[in-house]
């Protein structure tokens, strides 16, 4: 090989190492990890349909903190991880299908999900065993903001799917979209401290900081979110969505075991055809453990459920849980008419802490609303990569690319230019006369001899 061309492979050789070097030096040296979001499956919409149709006469329930919302099922409280491009994350709750008269008995709980690029696979818990129940495809996975998720990927029915059907569906089967997001946990700032008298007053029974749960009724939020009223809800001013329940936070007034008045902050709004219902503020008020708890509706604070519990302390915490509530006379109007005196609604939450340090029931975690991809390339590369959270790779890469086409097009400049010399020098001397070799050719002695 001609010295200068071993030189440019050499030079290319040292290009492609360096780039390698600095692809590998920007790969993320450990996953990141996932926190929140929410899984939505509906399973498959003739199936849910069928469950609670004359046929089977069933019924669908939904537990630890899975709900019904916007026609599917929302599981919550992701974990799991992210890293070079792959997802693998679990989710909380369960749904329970029920028909001819037990002969159909399906629960669907904790599903998971593994994606990369465009496909994955949805696992679900069927009964107890983990199943592999979907094949994903069709959606790309995105990692935007500080969220990785993925919208409507098509959900195809695996064999081992197809036998948790106990045969209703085959291998095969379309099933419903799946769509999932978890938040890039951040870890929490270090911070003081605080007193303890922060979470209770200093005199008497007075309190701050406490919490209710609420979901309303379940088929109260499956009517608003579903095929009638085609609709949603919101919360704002400090009320929580949990999926199941909402959560009005900061609590204050007095409690004790059983006598107890508590007003909280929040509200949630109801939308969608035929329905405008915001409740706003609940109050709770107990005495001798029998109590009520009213909201702001429409300006006019109204008496919404009655129900009977007395606070418990435990771990620095007044707590009442899974407390039955039942719909007063008087918010039988605010449903207009959809349920009548006395129906059970859903059951409450009460905490209210005593000290600083005492630990709330955690809501369900529905994480942040997932970013939805750029229509068009941001004006700065550093706000971008900020954003994003892509780091330098994006702009590693093109430079890397930009060394290879560098050294490629100096090569063949070269190349080029020695034919050029090779045309334009004289012919090959005849045979028999070798060119004496101490003196200069046309490009020196320091020309190639094998040319």
């Amino acid at each position: 090989m001609p010295h200068a061309t071993r030189r440019l492979t050499g030079a290319l050789t040292a290009a492609c190492a360096m780039a390698a070097a600095l692809l590998l030096w920007a790969a993320p040296a450990h996953a990141d990890e996932l926190s929140g979001g929410r899984l939505d499956w509906g399973v498959k919409e003739s199936f849910r349909s069928y469950i609670t149709g004359p046929i089977a006469q069933g019924e669908v329930q939904t537990g630890d903190g899975a709900s019904a919302a916007d026609g599917a099922y929302r599981f919550h409280s992701a974990a799991g991880s992210y890293e070079d491009g792959t997802a693998v994350v679990d989710y909380q709750g369960w749904v329970y299908f029920w028909g001819h008269d037990g002969e159909l008995d399906l629960t669907f709980a904790n599903p998971s999900v593994e994606y990369s690029g465009s496909s994955g696979t949805l696992y679900v818990y069927v009964n107890g065993a983990r199943t592999d129940m979907a094949s994903l495809s069709g959606a790309s996975l995105r990692a935007d903001g500080g969220t990785v998720a993925v919208s409507d990927a098509a959900a195809t029915l695996t064999a081992n799917g197809a036998s948790a059907f106990a045969g209703y569906y085959e291998a095969g089967q379309e099933l419903d979209p799946v769509s999932f997001s978890a938040d890039v946990a951040v870890e929490p700032e270090e911070t003081e401290a605080p007193s303890e008298s922060a979470g209770a007053a200093e005199t008497g029974d007075a309190v701050t900081g406490a919490v209710v749960d609420w979901g309303v009724r379940a088929s109260w939020r499956e009517y608003v979110s579903g095929d009638i009223a085609e609709g949603g809800w919101t919360v704002a001013d400090g009320a929580a969505d949990g999926g199941a329940v909402f959560r009005f936070a900061e609590g204050a007034g007095t409690a004790t075991a059983a006598d107890y008045t508590l007003a909280f902050q929040g509200t949630v709004a109801f939308t969608g055809t035929d329905v405008d219902l915001a409740l706003t503020d609940p109050v709770i008020a107990a005495t001798d453990g029998k109590g009520v708890l009213s909201a702001e509706v429409d300006g006019a604070r109204v008496d919404l459920v009655s129900f009977e519990a007395e606070l418990a302390e435990a771990d620095g915490v007044l707590l009442a849980q899974d407390v039955p509530t039942a719909l007063t006379e008087a918010a039988v109007p605010v449903f207009g008419g959809f349920y009548q005196a006395g129906d059970p609604m859903d059951p409450l939450l009460v905490a209210v802490p005593l000290t600083a340090g005492a630990v709330l029931p955690a809501l369900p975690d529905l994480g942040s609303d997932p970013v939805e991809p750029a229509t068009s390339a941001p004006a700065t590369a550093d706000a971008d990569a900020a954003s994003s959270g892509t780091g330098p790779l994006v702009w590693i890469v093109p430079a890397a690319i930009a060394v290879l086409l560098g050294a490629g097009a100096v090569t063949l400049a070269v190349l080029q230019r020695r034919k050029r010399t090779a045309q334009d020098s004289p012919a090959a001397p005849p045979a028999g006369d070798t060119p004496d070799p101490t003196q200069d050719g046309p490009e020196g002695p320091d020309d190639d001899k094998e040319r």
